[in-house]
């Protein structure tokens, strides 16, 4: 089934930073929502990842319970991936994607209302489908008249013809699509004005005890109850009744007499006195079945013949599908100041997943960082993130992507004497000779992101420039030496800059470094080595010619000369 085409869905990550850096805070409950989703969102527009789509679409509905309006703003990219994500499913998994645009629909009612258009390109008449496939349609066409409170617009010229085609397609034995159908059209009974000859002629063929099962026809009469009660049907009045009476006439209990009387009253309500056409010819096979004490009815017949019956209101009809999701683990939960739900840190569990074992060998660091990992995003105070920890700890790309906002999200919640262990298992993890790089990596990029957020993580910047050298992150390198170099102003840090910025092919900036410190600390002696890296020939033979002239001749400043 093609439900629409679309450009290729954009690139939003650059490293662990969205391309718009969300306003200027990497941290609160807002962000969180956005990293969450996004994250989400590029699985469901990644192709390769097919198999965990549908883990991804549970996720996002799992979000919308506690968070709902606040996840509003996504609405417009969610839809249309999850659309896509159901193209490139296998056919056999269509109906869970409609199921779950259907739970989607429920929890954002109106909200949803401006980008429903492609949804409607589903209810195609002519495709053929399971009936698993038929029946989810059908609960999502009931979400939608609820969201939009009956005002399918035109829309319901889409939607009535393909309720219709799956009524008459059902050849099943016990008709279970079309018991369904029927509830959704009791649903749209209100927006049926104008299309009862498209939807009656099949309702009254369904009131047929030889080929309808006895519950299929018992919903026929709820479903034309409520059409009668919500739309002017006179023009269908006398086939209805005569469908009725004939019904009555073989109706094999008396619980389906007492239905198909209700109809009876309901017909009275709103035809008035015209119904006092039909009242002799139903009485009499009434009387034939016998039925005399139907209290309703001729409760009915005196308030109509004393003109005081009045049509009651349509009663509305829930839909059977609700916005209710198996919710991820999410433990004890507060509600914050944004309305927003928010979860407790369970300390003790996180401690044990940061806690490192002195016998842990080179092999079994990725494995500490993943449960660490997966144990933030399980534990983190955020509705949004959690909502993807069952994901997450299958998904190591996912986990990956949600470490340091899962991270930034507990560490607030820590007191001060955990956040200390924390660093302290960080530097004795980074400490090892035999750690990968992917961990210093990980490590450096979670000290950056924090720094971005003006939560500066308690690791001394030497080592973390080490740690940046260790796994040969140049630029990260870069950044820790110059913020070491306004701490301590060394030989050293100098000849490390000068060469960092070589190595990364930024040799003006290596210049600018060093004319800032000949000039801003006059008391640093010049090395000719600093030039010499630089291929400043002519400024390393001024001071070679000016060591020569302050301490004399050498062999040494000779032969610097001479190269």
């Amino acid at each position: 089934m093609t439900v629409f085409s679309s450009e290729e869905p954009r690139e939003t990550l650059v490293g662990d930073i969205v391309i718009d850096a969300y306003g200027r805070e990497f941290s609160g409950d807002k962000y969180y929502i956005r990293v969450s989703i996004e994250a989400l969102l590029q699985i469901l527009n990644d192709p390769t990842e097919a198999p965990i789509h549908q883990q991804a679409v549970q996720a996002l509905n799992a979000m919308f319970g506690p968070l709902q309006n606040n996840c509003a703003p996504y609405l417009g990219r969610i839809v249309p991936a999850v659309l896509r994500a159901m193209e490139m499913a296998p056919p056999g998994q269509a109906d869970f994607y409609v199921e779950n645009l259907g739970r989607l629909v429920c929890m954002s009612r109106q909200l949803i209302r401006p980008f429903l258009e492609k949804m409607f390109d589903l209810f195609d008449p002519d495709a053929h489908a399971s009936d698993r496939l038929q029946s989810s349609l059908v609960g999502l066409i009931e979400v939608l008249a609820e969201a939009l409170s009956g005002d399918l617009g035109s829309h319901i010229s889409t939607v009535l013809p393909f309720l219709v085609s799956v009524i008459d397609r059902d050849a099943s034995e016990m008709r279970q699509v079309t018991d369904r159908t029927l509830h959704a059209l009791r649903i749209l009974s209100p927006s049926l004005e104008g299309y009862l000859f498209l939807v009656m002629p099949r309702l009254l063929s369904l009131l047929d005890l030889a080929t309808t099962p006895i519950n299929v026809t018992e919903s026929t009469l709820a479903c034309i109850s409520s059409i009668v009660s919500a739309v002017n049907c006179n023009s269908f009045a006398s086939r209805m009744v005569l469908k009725l009476v004939e019904l009555l006439q073989c109706s094999p209990t008396p619980q389906f007499q007492t239905a198909v009387v209700d109809v009876f009253c309901t017909l009275m309500e709103q035809l008035q006195d015209e119904f006092t056409l039909f009242m002799p010819m139903i009485s009499l096979t009434m009387k034939r079945r016998g039925i005399f004490d139907h209290a309703k009815y001729e409760r009915y017949s005196r308030l109509l013949f004393s003109g005081r019956l009045i049509p009651k209101d349509t009663l509305r009809v829930p839909p059977l599908l609700s916005g209710d999701t198996t919710k991820a683990e999410t433990g004890l939960s507060m509600v914050n100041t944004d309305g927003m739900t928010k979860q407790y840190v369970n300390a003790t569990v996180l401690r044990r997943a940061w806690t490192v074992s002195q016998s842990m060998s080179k092999g079994e660091w990725a494995g500490w960082l993943s449960k660490f990992s997966n144990e933030l995003v399980r534990q983190s105070p955020s509705a949004a993130l959690r909502a993807c920890s069952g994901l997450a700890s299958k998904h190591p790309k996912l986990c990956k992507e949600l470490f340091n906002a899962a991270f930034v999200s507990c560490w607030t919640e820590l007191p001060g004497q955990y956040q200390q262990e924390i660093v302290s298992s960080l530097q004795e993890v980074a400490s090892k000779p035999d750690v990968p790089p992917d961990v210093l990596q990980t490590i450096l990029g979670l000290a950056g992101y924090m720094e971005r957020d003006e939560k500066q993580i308690q690791i001394d910047l030497k080592l973390l420039g080490d740690y940046a050298e260790r796994c040969h992150a140049l630029a990260k390198e870069l950044h820790y030496k110059e913020a070491e170099w306004t701490l301590e102003k060394n030989y050293e840090t100098i000849e490390k800059l000068i060469e960092l910025n070589q190595n990364l092919d930024l040799p003006d900036s290596a210049v600018g470094m060093l004319n800032y410190v000949c000039k801003e600390q006059p008391d640093i002696r010049e090395s000719v080595e600093w030039y010499r890296r630089l291929q400043r020939w002519d400024d390393a033979l001024t001071i070679y010619r000016r060591q020569e002239a302050e301490e004399g001749p050498s062999y040494s400043n000779t032969n610097g000369q001479l190269r």
